[in-house]
């Protein structure tokens, strides 16, 4: 027998007995009034989207939103919720004892179902707004617990994968919004196909935002080649420092399967075929909805295609809301709009040239006219999967755009080297201080001009590809040329034991970089690229030190550069890929080989600060492999070395800092990964030891150790030792870092999980109230 106490039985009853006056939108907002908020009357769209997604929950095609009823159970809501019925929606019933007569008529029939003694305990609530209470109260949780297909949600857990802000001006496309729902509701994934720059990103954004009433949880994806690699880089509120990309992934994905279609995932720029992605046929199988926006032309998935918006009325409206000034010009303004193909893009980059510049219309067509390629208006536009080709009308009307919008030196500077970061973006801040800028004036002027894309929600700042593409063509953006920027990021590689925010948007950035910077100065290109590795490898990215290091040997081959230190680098480098295949006596051959080489060059040329560093870190990382292939003397013989040699160069200022360490620090890291948590306990006591030999207990290398203790026994399931660890490394950590700090938040984040799982709630808000602010 089906249970007939549902919530929309109950808010039935109660919408049959209300007075004409009192609207169901003022029923549900008065019963939910600690969530929901009245709209004032003049809020017509407001209502009347609060009023369709109140209709779903009345008519049962939704059930009430998950959100609210976990505040409403969690927070004591409920007792709200009968001051309400008490003072506002029983004085709006017409027969209040009738509905109730009803409603017990209901709990009767359902006995067979929920129970004699749940049925008597909600017909023994005398007072007509408890016993109101009551019966929407067990109607909503039984909803909820009976679909058993709700997502939980994930708005506390998942700190970045945020929906992006859409453009102010955005306009249209409502039926395909409507018809992406259905599809959505009928087939759960989605791809929404069309040209570059005709706005599917923009698009997805402004789903997301018209419809995220209608989903417990949406998730904002940039492709960037990998969708395992894209997922371990969301960030989740329990992730730690010891968790690999692998271990990131497993921890990830496994929170995504368990969500529904009440939940969406959306993946901007997938400019590749599904059958590119070896993930892609698996990540699809989930219950929960995939919208996918890309260039290739599908036909084997349900697909939207994104088309111009309509050439009379919309586009010269987005073109008047760029630049004003045009509405004298209607006619003028159509041609331009046929001229550049009603390519949304170019559209909206053709008004803010023209406000921008204070041009007229009829100078713009005409430049437009005589900067092109010649080609007819009607020409196919082709889609390219690998992005390699853009239509070359287009492009060429993006490059005069930037011609004619007369930007100063620094202008295109920003431009220039904004052009070499990836188009998921960077922080507006970040950004500004990597450029040694004074203020965001340059960057909010680009911004105005439409350059420059600006995600609010965020606090991004990014290039549309096809923009991106333009300026990198127009710019050739060299190292030479963007030295500031690289300083600064190759300042952040330098100091990997310093810990900074959005280690993530470090990597992506350093990523691109190397893919479209031009090398005119090799060999402080070499050394920046031998920086990058310890800070890849600190954050445990794997995947790309592989080709990180074959860049560093084709530079060094290409521009012959083979110095001593150099060659010693690159086999160490290679001797750290060896150690995840556990071919150890490989690699302490190769460690040993740059140990002798570099130990020549000092015979030969002298001691210097970088060739002393450098030996010592070879000797800690022999250390490491030796370790491993448990070759436990001879570790420690290479690390008393490490030291002798920093000890006996001091007056080069060279100091047992906490670079020397830093290696056995992610080999015990490693080690508790695979679950060798003796292994990784003789490993942290040795560090200990020979910490302690010129440190002491309250040193940073030593808090390292601590949280590698209490990280260790939380895995191990010994709530009190890790305990005790974690709370000494928070001490001593906190003593050197601020609250962001890298290993600090870990450790934070690590007693928090501790304390909920332990049910030790004031100190889980603590932590979690640590963690937020």
């Amino acid at each position: 027998m089906k249970n007939r106490l549902t919530f929309p039985n109950v808010i039935g009853i109660l919408l049959e007995h209300k007075k004409n006056t009192y609207q169901q939108y003022n029923m549900i907002s008065d019963l939910f009034s600690r969530c929901l908020e009245k709209h004032a009357s003049e809020d017509a769209d407001l209502i009347a989207e609060d009023n369709t997604m109140f209709s779903r929950w009345c008519s049962g095609a939704r059930p009430v939103s998950a959100s609210i009823v976990k505040f409403y159970d969690e927070e004591d809501g409920w007792s709200t919720m009968e001051e309400d019925f008490s003072d506002t929606i029983i004085p709006n019933l017409l027969n209040p004892a009738g509905a109730r007569n009803q409603m017990e008529t209901l709990i009767t029939e359902s006995v067979p179902v929920i129970g004699e003694q749940t049925a008597n305990e909600l017909i023994a609530e005398t007072d007509n707004a408890a016993f109101f209470t009551a019966v929407i109260r067990y109607a909503v949780l039984n909803d909820h617990k009976s679909g058993a297909l709700l997502s939980a949600d994930l708005s506390d857990a998942i700190l970045s994968a945020k929906v992006p802000s859409v453009t102010m001006h955005f306009l249209g496309r409502k039926k395909e919004i409507k018809t992406a729902y259905s599809m959505l509701l009928s087939e759960h994934l989605l791809f929404i196909t069309g040209i570059a720059g005709i706005g599917k990103s923009e698009f997805a954004k402004a789903y997301a935002k018209t419809q995220k009433k209608k989903y417990t949880n949406i998730l904002f994806i940039h492709y960037t080649g990998d969708l395992k690699r894209d997922i371990a880089h969301i960030e989740f509120a329990d992730d730690t420092a010891d968790m690999s990309e692998d271990d990131l992934f497993l921890n990830h994905y496994k929170k995504l399967k368990k969500l529904h279609s009440d939940s969406l995932l959306i993946i901007d720029n997938f400019n590749v075929l599904p059958r590119d992605d070896s993930f892609f046929n698996e990540l699809i199988q989930n219950d929960f909805q995939i919208m996918i926006t890309t260039r290739c032309k599908i036909t084997n998935f349900p697909a939207l295609e994104i088309t111009e918006l309509d050439k009379e009325k919309e586009l010269p409206e987005l073109f008047y809301l760029n630049c004003p000034s045009a509405k004298t010009d209607c006619e003028v303004v159509k041609d331009i709009i046929t001229e550049v193909n009603a390519h949304t893009l170019t559209v909206c980059m053709t008004a803010l040239t023209m406000d921008a510049a204070g041009m007229d219309a009829e100078e713009m067509l005409l430049e437009l006219k005589i900067c092109g390629l010649n080609l007819r208006n009607d020409d196919e536009i082709e889609i390219y999967k690998d992005e390699q080709f853009e239509n070359a009308h287009m492009m060429e009307h993006l490059r005069r755009l930037l011609q004619l919008s007369r930007l100063s030196n620094d202008e295109i500077h920003v431009l220039s080297n904004l052009s070499l970061l990836p188009f998921s973006g960077v922080i507006k801040i970040a950004f500004r201080k990597w450029m040694q800028l004074d203020n965001s004036n340059l960057i909010n002027k680009l911004v105005r001009y439409g350059f420059i894309a600006e995600d609010m929600e965020n606090r991004k700042i990014y290039l549309h590809p096809l923009i991106q593409a333009v300026v990198l063509n127009e710019t050739q953006p060299s190292i030479t040329s963007c030295k500031t920027m690289i300083d600064s990021l190759h300042t952040i590689c330098l100091a990997h034991g310093i810990d900074v925010r959005k280690p993530q948007m470090i990597m992506n950035s350093l990523i691109s970089i190397n893919d479209n910077v031009i090398n005119d100065m090799p060999e402080y290109y070499l050394l920046f690229l031998q920086d990058m590795f310890p800070y890849f490898e600190k954050y445990n990215a794997a995947e790309y030190l592989k080709s990180l290091t074959e860049r560093i040997e084709y530079i060094m081959m290409e521009y012959k550069l083979d110095g001593s230190c150099d060659k010693a680098l690159l086999l160490d480098y290679k001797a750290e890929l060896l150690l995840p295949r556990k071919e150890y006596a490989n690699a302490i051959k190769k460690r040993l080989k740059a140990i002798s080489i570099v130990e020549k060059h000092v015979d030969s040329n002298g001691a210097d600060v970088r060739s002393v560093n450098l030996l010592s870190n070879l000797y800690n990382n022999l250390a490491n492999v030796y370790l491993l292939d448990k070759k436990q003397n001879d570790a420690a013989n290479a690390i008393k070395k490490a030291f002798r040699l920093r000890e006996e160069y001091a007056s080069l200022g060279t100091v047992a800092q906490h670079d020397t360490l830093q290696q056995t620090v992610n080999l015990a890291n490693m080690m508790i990964q695979s679950g060798e948590y003796q292994k990784a306990a003789n490993l942290i006591e040795f560090c200990e030891t020979i910490i302690l030999d010129y440190s002491d207990i309250k040193s940073f290398d030593y808090g390292i150790c601590q949280f590698l203790r209490g990280i260790m026994a939380y895995r191990q399931g010994s709530p009190i030792p890790a305990e005790k660890s974690l709370l000494e490394a928070e001490d001593i950590l906190s003593a050197y870092t601020d609250n962001d700090g890298y290993y600090l938040k870990n450790t934070r984040h690590f007693l928090y999980s501790l304390y909920s799982r332990w049910r030790k709630p004031e100190l889980t808000e603590k932590y979690k109230k640590l963690l937020i602010g």
